[in-house]
């Protein structure tokens, strides 16, 4: 039958006929998005030669998500501190899109561009604040309520006997 010698040279052999070790996140040179975004089926690879598959990249991603929800897990003495830490997040997600705002509608960018050259900023802001005052002004008079519901005397109603 078969000797020990086969067993041996398939030993020596197994190394060479594994398959790669996929890059994910830690790929070099090449955006990994390149690889979740791959409608072709193409071979991504990364500067070392490693392919850069999807699955790879999407585990490395789920991995990433939960150890950051498990450093933000801790327990803590205080009441309402899990709320406190995602709005804390929040916040910092929400100045992220403010900055990315402030920067795709620069206000000196654009008032060059309005008919009539660019009106003066002084002047918007006078007019920002005077809209502003109304609004609180109008908002906060002394006696002033919302009817809570119509009166019946403007209603309709069939009287029985």
């Amino acid at each position: 039958m078969v000797g020990p010698g086969l067993f041996l040279a398939l030993a020596l052999l197994a190394p060479a006929g594994r398959a790669e070790t996929a890059a994910g996140l830690d790929a070099q040179g090449v955006d990994p998005r390149a690889a979740v975004e791959n409608a072709w089926g193409l071979d991504v690879r990364d500067e070392a030669g490693r392919p850069v598959t999807r699955q790879q990249v999407l585990a490395d991603l789920k991995g990433a998500s939960v150890k950051r929800a498990a450093d933000n897990s801790f327990t803590s003495s205080l009441p309402r501190a899990r709320a406190v830490l995602s709005a804390l997040e929040l916040l910092a997600e929400a100045g992220a899109a403010f900055r990315l705002a402030a920067t795709a509608f620069a206000l000196p960018e654009l008032l060059p561009g309005l008919p009539g050259g660019g009106p003066k900023v002084s002047v918007l802001w006078m007019l920002l604040l005077a809209s502003a005052a109304m609004t609180v002004a109008f908002c906060r008079r002394p006696g002033y309520r919302l009817p809570p519901s119509l009166s019946r005397q403007s209603s309709i109603e069939v009287l029985r006997c």
